[in-house]
């Protein structure tokens, strides 16, 4: 007769042993979860590619709206010239050769033409500026010819000229200062030649020639390096919004992208960002150079201080290392040198990585301290700070999201792994004691008839195997995109059928079941929480209030699920009824019940009616 019943008790190690492997391997999908979130990210970083080359042509549309402003005020410019230009005609008549008439007429003519032109500039849509080298080609034409109807490189009409300088560099930048400079001087000189036979005679009255040729050509100079810087700068800008840093994936730090971003809008080969977290006991170094980026974790003091206390939320100017030649941003565009003897930079920091020349901006995002080196840029100018000013400000963002990303993941695997204890609790190791219980009242059967012994054996075994069946189906569920067959229906009377009589069989108790309605389907989630509660209250009614009966009533109409289950055990030691809020201040009651009911949005009650103890839980129909 033992012989039987040892083989039975190794098949139920057995199966233990199956549902202790079981419950190992759930306690590890926070890996799956996280891989499928990585997944998801990468399809929402796809979709925003996608969107930023969408909008690459209304960025080509935005580099001409500064042409389009500027052609407005040449315009306005250009009237007023036409205008004064026909006042000093007439107040100065002395200086006009020819015959007045036509010279009159002229400018009457250019008057119209400029104030024509204003009207269509001022009345087209912003989209695209057309016919300005033609305008322009015009100017130059019109100025030409009044100076040579006049008094050459005497003319009052040389107010035209630096007009003309002045719209070529607001429309072509330096190299429109240059061609219509260097076409200005050509003009000057021709006039003058002209004019005089001896452009450089010194018995001749050269004064007002060589003055204005002088004037034509600083002011070309200086222009064409307005115009240089003008693009310069406009060539950022447009680095700095033509691409955005990509999004952080996973856990990883977005270091690889941050200065892959930084290095694309300043021009640079290296760049170095250094950053420490509070949370965390080392630093990171990232060294990004020539298209490859290396990350490196170092001790928290590997560097020092990497600057000096005073400037350690500074941006910093750096243009020689070796003879501390550094200058700091105060705010406002204001700048300071450095002064002290102490070097501005740690030692150790430039050494490591040879320093020389570099653009520095501290940021810092919670307990984050970061600092970023734009290392060796072409040309150091101010105006490097206030753009690595903006990229920092990027950067930030992006170690904003990263830190969330993190927060979101933990909590996240934190949620899971909570679930998943609740799940195990609520089912494998309630059956499992139900199991024990079985399994130590057959300890004085050992006079028993062999039959009695068998049946009862073999109905642990079955109620096991049951379980381990639902335990492999619960495991599945983890699986990404089929949690508990959310979207499938079934049968709430059968479900609920299938449950008494398992849990008659694991507790040996009476166990009542009763529906209103009785036919009525379910989302799978929702009969799975509503048969893990059910299993709970039950279980809790057995071990702890050594219940011998146990009445299960679930309501359901349009708005709410109300699952009763009564048991005719000891109870709680309530004498009125607590509701949920009470429950959850003083952490009152079953916590799995508590758990389960609050993650569904519903509440729990416990309540003492006659003999009988009251869990009522009450969940807002799914819509």
């Amino acid at each position: 007769m033992w012989n039987g019943s040892a083989n039975i008790s190794a098949s139920i190690e057995a199966a233990l042993r199956g549902c202790t492997t079981a419950i190992l391997r759930t306690f590890n999908l926070s890996d799956r979860l996280r891989a499928e979130y990585g997944r998801a990210h990468e399809r929402m970083r796809s979709d925003r590619h996608a969107n930023e080359r969408d909008l690459l042509p209304g960025r080509m549309v935005w580099t001409n709206t500064f042409r389009a402003r500027s052609d407005k005020v040449i315009a306005i410019g250009r009237i007023m010239l036409a205008a004064g230009s026909i006042w000093i005609a007439w107040l100065d008549s002395v200086h006009v050769p020819l015959p007045p008439e036509p010279m009159y007429a002229l400018l009457v003519a250019y008057f119209c033409y400029a104030v024509i032109v204003a009207i269509l500039s001022w009345r087209t849509e912003i989209s695209r500026v057309r016919g300005t080298f033609v305008r322009h080609v015009i100017d130059i034409v019109a100025f030409a010819a009044f100076m040579s109807m006049t008094d050459g490189t005497s003319s009052p009409f040389f107010v035209l000229m630096p007009f003309t300088l002045l719209s070529a560099t607001l429309h072509w930048r330096w190299r429109g200062a240059f061609w219509s400079g260097l076409t200005c001087l050509l003009i000057l000189l021709y006039l003058g030649y002209f004019d005089t036979r001896d452009l450089f005679d010194p018995d001749a009255d050269t004064t007002t020639n060589v003055s204005r040729l002088l004037f034509i050509f600083v002011a070309a100079v200086l222009l064409i390096w307005l115009g240089a810087h003008q693009e310069a700068v406009r060539a950022e800008l447009l680095r700095l919004v033509q691409r955005t840093p990509a999004l952080p994936q996973g856990r990883e730090w977005p270091a690889a992208a941050a200065l892959e971003y930084a290095a694309h809008v300043m021009l640079v080969k290296r760049a170095l960002l250094i950053w420490s977290d509070g949370e965390e006991p080392w630093t990171y170094v990232a060294l990004w150079e020539n298209g490859v980026c290396k990350v490196t974790q170092m001790a928290p003091d590997a560097f020092g201080t990497w600057t000096d206390k005073t400037l350690h939320q500074r941006s910093l100017l750096i243009s020689d290392t070796t003879r501390n030649r550094v200058l700091i941003h105060k705010g406002d565009g204001r700048f300071d040198s450095w002064t002290d003897e102490r070097p501005p930079l740690s030692p150790a920091l430039v050494d490591a990585f040879s320093l020389t020349s570099a653009v520095s901006v501290h940021f810092e995002v919670g307990d984050l301290q970061a600092r970023l080196f734009l290392l060796e840029p072409p040309a150091l100018t101010l105006d490097d700070v206030a753009i690595t000013e903006i990229i920092a400000d990027r950067i930030k963002a992006l170690f904003e999201q990263a830190m969330l990303v993190r927060r979101l993941s933990d909590e996240a695997a934190v949620e899971e792994r909570i679930r998943i204890g609740r799940d195990l609790h609520d089912g494998v190791l309630q059956t499992l004691a139900g199991t024990a219980l079985q399994l130590q009242s057959l300890r004085p059967m050992g006079q028993e008839p062999p039959d009695d012994l068998e049946e009862r054996l073999t109905a642990i075994q079955s109620m096991l195997l049951d379980e381990q069946r639902e335990l492999r189906t619960f495991i599945r569920a983890l699986e990404p995109g089929r949690e508990h067959g959310n979207a499938a229906e079934a049968q709430l009377e059968h479900q609920f059928a299938e449950l008494a009589d398992r849990l008659m069989l694991q507790w040996q108790i009476d166990v009542d079941v009763a529906l209103d309605p009785a036919k009525v389907r379910l989302p799978m989630s929702l009969i799975y929480e509503l048969t893990r509660m059910t299993s709970e209250a039950t279980a809790n009614a057995v071990r702890h209030g050594h219940a011998q009966k146990v009445r299960i009533r679930l309501r359901t109409d349009k708005e709410a699920i109300v699952l009763t289950v009564d048991d005719d055990g000891v109870g709680f030691g309530f004498g009125d009824r607590v509701e949920h809020a009470e429950l959850e201040h003083k952490k009152m009651g079953p916590r799995s019940l508590r758990e389960r009911t609050a993650a569904r949005g519903g509440k729990l009650a416990i309540d003492r009616i006659a003999e009988w103890t009251r869990v009522m839980i009450m969940l807002p129909m799914p819509r």
